[in-house]
C-alpha cells in the first residue's frame, strides 16, 4: 500500500484534499490510546474531534481504496 497505492495520483490527491493522512511505524512508534491493530496494513479514519470512525484492516488497490475513502468520507461530514 505504501509503495504502490498511496503514492498514486487520484489516491494521492484525494487523501490530501480530504484527510490528514498520519503513517505511523508499528516496530517504532506508539499507537494512541484506544487504538490497536491484529494485522497490519490497518487504516484508521478519526473524526475532527478525535474519534475513531473506521478502521480498515488489510490491503486494496487504488481503485478499492479510492472507493473506500469516498465512502468514509460521508460518515464524517
Amino acid at each position: 500500500m505504501k509503495q504502490a497505492v498511496l503514492p498514486q495520483k487520484e489516491v494521492a490527491n484525494y487523501l490530501d484534499k480530504h484527510f490528514i493522512p498520519v503513517m505511523l511505524e508499528i516496530n517504532d512508534d506508539r499507537l494512541p490510546k484506544g487504538f490497536s491493530y491484529y494485522a497490519t496494513p490497518t487504516f484508521f479514519v478519526v473524526s475532527p474531534d478525535g474519534k475513531s470512525v473506521e478502521r480498515v484492516v488489510g490491503g486494496a488497490n487504488a481503485s478499492q481504496f479510492l472507493d473506500y475513502l469516498k465512502k468514509v468520507r460521508t460518515r464524517i461530514k
